[in-house]
């Protein structure tokens, strides 16, 4: 029987993983760490299956729990974030926010390229960690996952939606306008919650059935996760246009934040809605079969807009 020691079951994509094992692989023994035990019993009524584990990460426990599993999600298989593609940039003296970039990173014919932005960037202390893992002790096979804007409400047992859709939605609700930083030019790509959480499920496939192909893990084990990119001014005039519609704003004019501006008004705002992360996910579909298969990120928009609209009202 294959053990998954599963960290971050009660997060937003740690949740859709836990449903997505759980649906295609019964036959899996699942254990979650939880720090709290009310929250362990929520996933435990979800999935009897599941053994919960009440604990913290500095705790003993974590490496006990990791020896004994033979696939840990989101441990050895790690979830980063697309802001990887953006860390030049943001490292630049001369970089402003808004602006348009024709870079767009391939992890497959361009993983040196993926690799050394890590590497360039030892304040990526876990990706740096990893790789020097899977480097110093290739019997164990690590994977990161980099997804960029996720979008879509999870499925998961406790925390069900994102943070930069939602956030734009809920500043915009707040305001009575749109906002965007800077001239929104700058590109993201973006993926479905259900879709990078199928990702995790097929790395974990490929694991369960020992396939240790060097292209799948530790030096390129790298895996972008967008199926398309999309710019962030484009995103805001569909926010107000769904906002409007529902007469939830009296004005569709969008409000251009500076840089400084728009670290105030949104959750990492200079980096998360104002730079730029491109990528092509050819890894994950060329070694995994992975494809797009919900619903794109313009029909989420409204979706996302009624449900902030509910959150605000408390109906």
């Amino acid at each position: 029987m294959v053990a998954v020691f599963l960290i971050g079951a009660s997060g937003f994509v740690g949740g859709q993983v836990l449903k997505q094992l759980s649906q295609d692989h019964p036959e899996f023994a699942i254990r979650a760490l939880v720090r709290d035990a009310q929250v362990g019993k929520r996933i435990s009524d979800l999935y009897p299956r599941v053994e919960i584990i009440v604990g913290g990460l500095d705790d003993d426990l974590v490496e006990v729990e990791s020896s004994r599993a033979n696939i840990v999600l989101t441990y050895w298989v790690q979830i980063s974030g697309a802001s990887l593609l953006a860390a030049r940039d943001l490292a630049s003296p001369d970089y402003d926010v808004g602006l348009p970039s024709s870079k767009v990173y391939d992890d497959l014919e361009g993983r040196d390229e993926v690799r050394s932005l890590i590497r360039d960037h030892p304040s990526r202390e876990i990706d740096n960690y990893l790789l020097d893992v899977g480097s110093q002790t290739p019997q164990v096979k690590t994977a990161i996952v980099f997804p960029p804007i996720i979008y879509g409400k999870g499925d998961g047992p406790v925390h069900r939606t994102s943070i930069q859709i939602p956030s734009l939605a809920r500043v915009t609700l707040e305001r009575g306008h749109g906002v965007r930083v800077g001239a929104g030019e700058n590109r993201w790509g973006h993926v479905h919650v259900a879709d990078v959480a199928r990702i995790f499920t097929g790395l974990a496939e490929a694991a369960a059935v020992g396939r240790d192909d060097a292209s799948l893990w530790n030096d390129d084990g790298l895996y972008l996760a967008s199926t398309s990119d999309v710019s962030f001014a484009h995103l805001s005039n569909l926010v107000v246009k769904a906002a409007s519609e529902k007469g939830l704003i009296k004005s569709t004019d969008i409000q251009v934040l500076s840089k400084e501006e728009s670290a105030n008004v949104l959750p990492g705002g200079p980096v998360f809605f104002g730079s730029n992360a491109r990528g092509i996910a050819s890894r994950a579909k060329e070694l995994l079969g992975w494809k797009q298969t919900e619903h794109g990120i313009e029909e989420e928009i409204p979706r996302a807009v009624a449900e902030e609209a509910s959150n605000r009202t408390g109906k």
